[in-house]
């Protein structure tokens, strides 16, 4: 087996309970990777499927029907999203994919349900992008701010947003610098408080937010949301899962195919120096309530990380290390998930509704 082989065996091993769990059936995406056979056709195989459920949706579309063109149109984007998230190989083959998985997504956005707006958040001369999404039925909610990791992006968030918008919290799922369309402003910068805070002026004062917001921290974005909190004081909450306090400490250990990522996600002519940043030792304490969950099995960021986060944070933190968990533990998200939207749920007023 040669390496390129192998690094399409990683990829699935690592990250196919992620890609299942963010829209894409099983049968599916084992299906897509099948007719892929080897590294060097997976983000041809990838995009092939994209375009194919991007006819059914303008199809569905031309005969009006909106919510199945929605969904194929926003699974369509996720094809794409997963073809090029690990792929580095032809950096404008992966560029021209994720323009693509932007261009799908801005399409399913206002047919979802409920729908999403595409928002400009003006930063540092330019803008970021995020998508805003309320609950139905009017009210005034409050909003979980979704910080994505090194690899994923907004279009990745719909089925976890669902779990917010069911509980009565608006969603505001953001690439920042770094991330997605953020990566104009250069690679992923450890500290993201300048670009969380630019989003929450954004939406400060709009019609059918309450004005509080939480912090939700996807992998990478776990770490991201800890960092930036300690200053953003207005948070009514912050949210790590599976992140960790410091990378550089474990940096050997890394699997070959995430320092990959890495080398693409940070930049700089020395990656161990560039991951050596990313570290919570040293900074301000997050003072807001901490909630911090792990899964056990993650084979990228140790377990161990969670107890060291917990302790950074200012109040010290509610943890949970779920024993049968994997890279954010994807492989139990119907446990995670709920958790997740209950605890933020009851970080808030209650003027919601």
């Amino acid at each position: 087996m040669d390496q390129q082989e192998n690094r399409l065996l990683s990829v699935v091993e690592h990250w196919l309970p992620r890609i299942e769990v963010a829209g894409i059936p099983s049968p599916t995406a084992r299906a897509v990777i099948e007719r892929a056979g080897v590294w060097e056709n997976w983000l041809a195989a990838w995009s092939e499927e994209g375009e194919r459920h991007a006819e059914m949706a303008a199809d569905a579309l031309a005969v009006g029907r909106r919510v199945t063109a929605g969904e194929a149109y926003a699974r369509a984007s996720l094809f794409y999203h997963f073809g090029q998230f690990m792929a580095f190989d032809d950096l404008a083959a992966k560029e021209k994919a994720s323009a693509r998985k932007v261009e799908l997504y801005r399409l399913a956005a206002p047919l979802l349900d409920p729908p999403g707006e595409i928002l400009d958040i003006p930063f540092e001369g330019g803008a970021l992008r995020a998508c805003l999404r309320l609950p139905p039925g009017g009210g005034s909610y409050p909003l979980a701010l979704i910080v994505p990791g090194s690899d994923s992006t907004k279009e990745e968030f719909p089925a976890l947003e669902r779990h917010f918008h069911a509980r009565g919290i608006a969603t505001l799922s953001l690439d920042g610098p770094g991330q997605g369309e953020g990566r104009v402003f250069g690679p992923l910068r450890p500290d993201l408080a300048d670009a969380l805070a630019a989003a929450m002026r954004v939406v400060e004062g709009r019609e059918g937010l309450s004005g509080e917001v939480g912090l939700v921290g996807m992998a990478f974005g776990g770490f991201l949301a800890l960092r930036a909190a300690a200053s953003l004081p207005d948070i009514v909450g912050v949210v790590s899962i599976n992140g960790f306090f410091d990378l550089g400490s474990f940096w050997p250990d890394l699997p070959q195919v995430y320092r990959d990522n890495m080398r693409f996600a940070l930049g700089g002519e020395d990656i161990r120096e560039s991951a050596e940043r990313f570290t919570l030792r040293g900074r301000a304490a997050p003072d807001a309530p901490a909630l911090i969950l792990h899964g056990g099995r993650d084979r990228i960021f140790p377990p161990a990380e969670a107890r060291k986060c917990a302790e950074a944070c200012a109040r010290g933190a509610e943890i949970h290390v779920f024993p049968e968990g994997n890279h954010v533990c994807n492989n139990i998200s119907w446990l995670y998930r709920p958790l997740v939207a209950d605890w933020l749920n009851d970080r808030f007023s209650g003027q919601k509704r």
